[in-house]
């Protein structure tokens, strides 16, 4: 019986000796990871910092480049919208002088019977299309004769005074195809007529 408590008590020394021995080497483990990473992290953290200082001083140039490439476009078409200097002149295009050809016309100066003269109904906005289309940099009397159709449509002008002489048909004549009246009557029913326009061309803003 001695001897069985004797070896039975070595065993559990053993045991805990080992056990023991274990936890030790569990805690200086843990304690030597802890510390390599407190002392690695600093330097993982170093060479992250270096990559991006890097990569920020090789880019810049290229990144510049490339944004002024991608605005300047944009930049150029915002300059020639805000830009004073004057647009090229359009074409005349050769229908234009169709509509002075008074062939089957009724003369400018003939005399009609009607009960209302054709009222224009958009005048001032006419007005400053042709100003916007010319950039006119003063003020422009333009008289015109229209033979004003039933629908309230210009079909032919005759030009009477322009105190430009610059401002051709090119920049005046679509505008003036815009215009829109209430149609001359004749015993209350629309019909064709003449009638004398003053446009008072604005300067341009």
């Amino acid at each position: 019986m001695i001897w069985k408590k004797s070896v039975l008590l070595s065993s559990s020394g053993i045991l805990l000796s080992l056990l023991t021995g274990g936890m030790l080497m569990i805690l200086s483990c843990s304690r030597t990871g802890s510390s390599d990473t407190q002392t690695q992290s600093p330097k993982e953290h170093e060479t992250l910092i270096d990559k991006i200082a890097d990569s920020l001083h090789k880019t810049p140039a290229t990144t510049l480049q490339k944004d002024q490439r991608e605005v300047s476009p944009s930049k150029a078409a915002l300059d020639t919208l805000t830009s004073s200097k004057p647009l090229p002149p359009p074409k005349k295009e050769a229908w234009m002088d169709t509509l002075t050809d008074l062939s089957g016309i009724p003369a400018p100066n003939a005399a009609v019977l009607i009960e209302d003269e054709p009222i224009p109904q958009n005048l001032n906005s006419v007005a400053i299309l042709i100003s916007h289309r010319y950039r006119a940099k003063t003020p422009i009397d333009l008289t015109l004769r229209v033979y004003v159709t039933e629908a309230g449509t210009v079909k032919r002008y005759q030009l009477l005074r322009n105190s430009d002489p610059k401002l051709g048909p090119e920049y005046f004549v679509h505008p003036l195809l815009e215009l829109r009246f209430s149609p001359a009557t004749q015993n209350g029913k629309p019909i064709p007529a003449w009638t004398t326009l003053n446009l008072k061309i604005p300067k341009s803003s």
